[in-house]
This record gives structure tokens, C-alpha cells and sequence, in this order.
């Protein structure tokens, strides 16, 4: 359902979006040849979705985006190593939570989800993507 022959802003920009920006970041896993078997993201949440409005304060809240493993290599932790490479580094620059949005289309996004303690606080009903909104608060680190 996303458009195969165009690269998302974010990746456009990458430079822009995840290595200048603060708060900001980009991990992969690589198997021992360099192919990239997965890749998480993270950034402060701005406020994009209307529904959403007032929700999440932009200086607190971080959204995970491009979440994503290769079939081949699901089932074997490798979403969980990247997202608590996400969640240390939201901690140490000081969110409080952790945004995303899914969609029902996606395969054992939403069980995947759920399995990591994401709560669904909102369920559009905006054909064809029926955008699932969910979060979780990030535990403070302890001194």
C-alpha cells in the first residue's frame, strides 16, 4: 500500500532527519555480510496527526518509525535488540514516551506491539490504512 517507486522524506533526507537532528536517531541489524536485516528509527513526535492533537508534548514524546525486520529473520529478537537500542537512547535524551502508528495491513505489526507493553489509545477509521495509534511511557533511568 505505500508507493514503491519513491523513497519517503525522511530517507530522502536522511542527513536531515537523523543524523543532524537532536533527539533523533537511526539504528540497523546486519548479519556478519553487512545485509540489512532490520531497521528502527526514532524522533521528537510533531504533532502530524490531527486526531492526536494535544496529545503528546513535542519535547517529551519520541515516534518510532520504519520499524521494520526481514521475514527471514523474524521470531528471533531482532525487533526487540532494536527497540531497546531506541528506548536507551529516548531515555538518555529524556522522552517520556514512545509513540508509533501501525496498520492492520502489516504482518505481526500489531501483536508485536502489544507484546511490547504498547497500549492502542486510538483506532482511525481512515480507508485504506485504519492507522492504529499506540504508546507506551519509556521507565526513567535509575542514578
Amino acid at each position: 500500500m505505500m508507493e514503491k517507486n519513491q523513497l519517503p522524506v525522511d530517507l530522502l533526507h536522511f542527513n536531515k532527519y537523523y543524523v543532524q537532528a537532536k533527539g533523533a536517531a537511526f539504528f540497523a541489524a546486519v548479519t556478519e555480510n553487512q545485509q540489512v536485516i532490520g531497521t528502527i528509527g526514532l524522533y521528537a513526535y510533531d504533532g502530524r496527526f490531527h486526531a492526536l492533537k494535544k496529545r503528546y508534548e513535542h519535547k517529551t514524546a519520541a515516534e518510532i518509525v520504519k520499524c521494520y525486520v526481514d521475514p527471514a529473520y523474524r521470531r528471533l529478537g531482532i525487533g526487540q535488540q532494536l527497540l531497546k537500542a531506541v528506548e536507551q537512547f529516548a531515555q538518555s535524551h529524556f522522552y517520556d514516551t514512545l509513540y508509533l502508528h501501525t496498520h492492520p495491513f502489516l504482518p505481526g505489526a500489531i501483536p508485536f506491539w502489544t507484546s511490547q507493553d504498547f497500549i492502542e489509545r486510538l483506532a482511525e477509521q481512515d480507508e485504506p490504512w485504519n492507522t492504529l495509534h499506540m504508546d507506551r511511557k519509556i521507565q526513567p533511568v535509575v542514578m
